[in-house]
């Protein structure tokens, strides 16, 4: 069996994330000490359910904080526990700290996120803190945060504090969050970019700027989600600020699950919004496999002293050092790292058992409370979760040539800027002002594509001829690497163009709802008359064709 070609393969792609975990590490650096005392006050925020049992140590080890003005505020979310009397019993020995009460969780909020947007609005101070209730503070870590805050000058910044690991499967898995994050990420990019494409974080621990957290929206823009670690840096670089990452292993520690169980339901409970979801898992699972599992198989199956042994034991190797240097550099697990290829193994079964249980429409249960899947029953969700929906929708409406959308909203008298975007066949479209007719802009999300039918449908035969359409395709979420693959859908199932913006700048410019059409009427110069975001209704239906026809009768 000739396996010099699958053990070269398996060489080189073990290489990648190897060597980029190691130039990563030049970057991903811990927090300096504190050359003086934080000028800017720090608001800490926990949002807290059920945590009777790291409550107090939490809070003991933020009260120990030192070098920084800062205030605590627990939100208590409805725990059935002793949470709120051990959180009162502390406020009652310390000013700083705060309980407060979460209001009744609103249909379609994701616990934590919408704990998270509550306690913003409560914080006092410049600096936002969000942590786990599960985190415990070193006592310089606020004075050290704040003051990266203001040498980064970033808006967002995150990092994954020190894993404290008791069963197996934590040893094995746990440490896998370094690994991922600094195999696949390109830091240097990432720091010079704000591209949602780099957008990176630990939900554990964040620190935010509260005139950023408010201007782009925070976590009620991912208020479905379950994974605040990747979607709340992208919900700041699409309003275009900068997000950062920095090594928070002295600085603060978490033991995330107690339990082998605990640990296969945490890890899965928001993959399918991360490894797991549909455009990622397939490379993604090629890519580690190919890596991390292949070259110990080859290692196992060559002769020794052949080329391919040779190639093998060079790609384990390669494999094995970001899982050395990170047992030593982040205080891991070593029989974690030394099972690697089993870990990985065991990290792709979680995934794929995740996405299937998404696939079968089957909530996830975190803390007490179900989460269904956000997009319903199988035989709908193969279709969405491929953009080519969003791409029928939008032909649909160009080729109909019938539209008009209206409400009024903040964009409302505002001009929309001119833009270039490239179609699906990579022919550039100048969209400038004025222009000879009045025109509707629509741009949405894969989401938000399944709100537009309606509208075209009830619409079309309204305005034909009198208002030009044009659609853009918010893909600004989409990885580098599968902008091809998109590219390839739309061409092949639709001849019509449909504008990508792969940077997410138009939509963040026009203030964008996520997950929603979003849809602008626009007079010839660009200015914005009319603004409707979310389903089509009746009553938003009346008032936009009113707009509609006044500004078709006036041109």
């Amino acid at each position: 069996m000739n396996l010099e070609i699958p053990a070269l393969i398996a060489l080189g792609m073990a290489a990648i994330p190897g060597g980029l975990f190691l130039a990563n590490l030049r970057i991903y650096r811990p927090l300096a000490k504190p050359k003086t005392p934080a000028g800017t006050p720090v608001s800490v925020l926990i949002p807290a359910r059920n945590e009777q049992t790291n409550i107090r140590a939490t809070l003991e080890a933020a009260r120990a904080n030192r070098g920084a003005e800062f205030e605590v505020i627990v939100l208590d979310d409805h725990s059935t526990d002793g949470t709120a009397r051990i959180v009162a019993d502390v406020a009652a020995r310390d000013a700083r700290v705060r309980l407060e009460t979460a209001p009744p969780l609103p249909a379609g909020w994701c616990g934590k996120q919408h704990a998270c947007h509550v306690l913003a609005r409560q914080a006092r101070h410049p600096l936002l803190v969000f942590m786990d209730a599960d985190v415990r503070l070193e006592p310089e870590a606020l004075a050290r945060m704040a003051q990266f805050m203001t040498e980064r000058r970033a808006a967002l910044a995150s990092g994954v504090p020190r894993q404290e690991l008791g069963t197996f499967s934590e040893r094995l898995l746990i440490p896998l969050i370094h690994f991922i994050l600094l195999g696949f990420l390109p830091m240097r990019t990432m720091r010079r970019t704000k591209s949602p494409a780099f957008s990176a974080g630990c939900g554990q621990l964040f620190i935010a700027r509260r005139d950023a957290y408010l201007s782009c929206g925070g976590h009620e823009q991912l208020r479905d989600s379950l994974h605040d670690g990747i979607k709340l840096p992208r919900v700041f670089r699409r309003a275009g600020f900068h997000t950062d990452l920095f090594d928070a292993t002295d600085i603060a520690t978490c033991r995330m699950y107690r339990t082998n169980a605990d640990t296969w339901r945490g890890l899965g409970k928001n993959a399918t919004e991360g490894l797991a979801a549909p455009a990622t898992i397939i490379p993604m699972t090629l890519l580690l496999l190919g890596g991390q599992v292949l070259p110990f198989i080859c290692l196992f199956l060559a002769r020794p002293g052949s080329w391919a042994f040779a190639f093998s034991a060079i790609g384990g190797g390669l494999a094995l050092i970001p899982r050395v240097v990170g047992a030593q550099r982040f205080q891991q697990s070593w029989p974690g790292a030394l099972l690697h290829p089993f870990g990985i193994l065991c990290l792709l079964g979680i995934q794929w058992h995740a996405l299937g249980r998404k696939y079968l429409g089957r909530p996830m249960q975190w803390k007490g409370r179900d989460y269904l899947p956000t997009q319903g029953h199988i035989k709908t969700k193969v279709a969405r979760v491929t953009l080519a929906l969003f791409g029928a929708m939008l032909v649909s409406a160009m080729n109909s040539r019938a539209e008009a959308f209206t409400t009024p909203a903040a964009t409302t008298n505002l001009i929309c800027p001119g833009f270039e975007l490239p179609d699906q066949f990579g022919t550039n479209h100048t969209v400038s002002f004025p222009r000879p007719n009045p025109t509707v802009l629509i741009v949405a999300d894969r989401k938000g594509s399944e709100q537009i039918e309606a509208w075209v449908a009830a619409l079309k035969g309204r305005y034909h001829g009198r208002l030009t359409l044009i659609g853009v395709a918010d893909v600004g979420g989409a990885p580098s690497w599968v902008h091809g693959l998109i590219r390839s859908s739309f061409r092949k199932k639709y001849p019509y163009p449909i504008l990508l913006d792969w940077s997410g700048r138009l939509p963040a410019g026009l203030h964008c709802q996520k997950d929603s059409a979003n849809v602008f009427l626009l007079d010839p110069t660009g200015r914005i008359l009319a603004t409707e975001r979310g389903e089509y209704g009746e009553e938003a239906r009346r008032r936009l064709m009113e707009r509609a026809d006044l500004t078709v009768r006036t041109e």
